[in-house]
């Protein structure tokens, strides 16, 4: 039932390892990785050639998005645009408008290449130290962004083990209630009940069976959501 999940308890040391799966897998996440390591191999590129600046056209234009207040969009006038932690926080918040942005970015180098670009793209460039801080606000969101999805897991998994229990409990009252109307049955076909009150434990038994197949349900959905958060499939 738990798939490839490595467990499905509402224990602190199963919601420790799904939390750590999670993160490992979050493609979210997965992506900010990539730009740290990207922005910091160039930084220490730099420092070892004695640079006190980097351009950032050699920087990958998904970099540059979590650098640059409107790499891929223009500005409107004025509005805030977004710092740096907000950018990587809103891969989390509001994921399909940061991916197409990033998307957005991709197809630029391909249109840099063939007209060759302007002049204000070509002289952009930011000192080492502040692309340090840039950096460290970029990890800080990272941070952030990985509190949340534990959290959601964690959560997840809560919710998972209220709708198992309830499920368990609904499946007890069930069979408890298909013994009565057996009885109830055997009395009836003896002559010893009637049949409104047979047919009336038959319409408490098919509530309780509605019950349960709605606990089963609830379980299930509870589950394949933490699969979703966890391995990032229901598979």
């Amino acid at each position: 039932m738990k798939g490839d999940l490595p467990c499905v308890d509402a224990t602190t040391e199963c919601i420790a390892q799904l939390q750590q799966v999670a993160v490992q897998q979050n493609p979210l996440l997965v992506e900010v990785d990539t730009r740290i390591e990207e922005i910091t191999t160039k930084i220490e590129e730099a420092k070892a050639a004695n640079k006190k600046s980097i351009d950032l056209s050699i920087l990958k234009p998904a970099a540059r998005v979590f650098l640059e207040p409107s790499f891929s969009t223009q500005p409107k006038l004025n509005q805030r645009q977004p710092g740096t932690i907000e950018k990587v926080m809103g891969l989390f918040t509001s994921p399909v408008g940061m991916f197409n942005e990033l998307l957005r970015a991709v197809g630029i180098p391909l249109v840099d290449k063939i007209f060759g670009g302007n002049d204000q793209n070509q002289e952009r460039a930011i000192a080492i130290s502040d692309l340090q801080v840039k950096l460290a606000e970029i990890q800080r969101g990272r941070a952030e962004l990985a509190d949340k999805v534990k959290e959601k897991v964690a959560l997840a998994v809560f919710d998972f083990d209220t709708a198992r229990r309830d499920f368990q409990i609904s499946q007890e009252i069930a069979q408890r209630e298909a013994f009565r109307t057996q009885l109830s049955e055997v009395k009836y076909r003896m002559g010893n009940g009637d049949s409104v009150t047979y047919l009336g434990q038959l319409s408490s038994l098919d509530r309780n069976k509605a019950t349960t197949w709605r606990s089963w349900a609830s379980m299930r959905s509870q589950l394949e959501k933490i699969k979703l958060l966890v391995l990032g499939s229901t598979e």
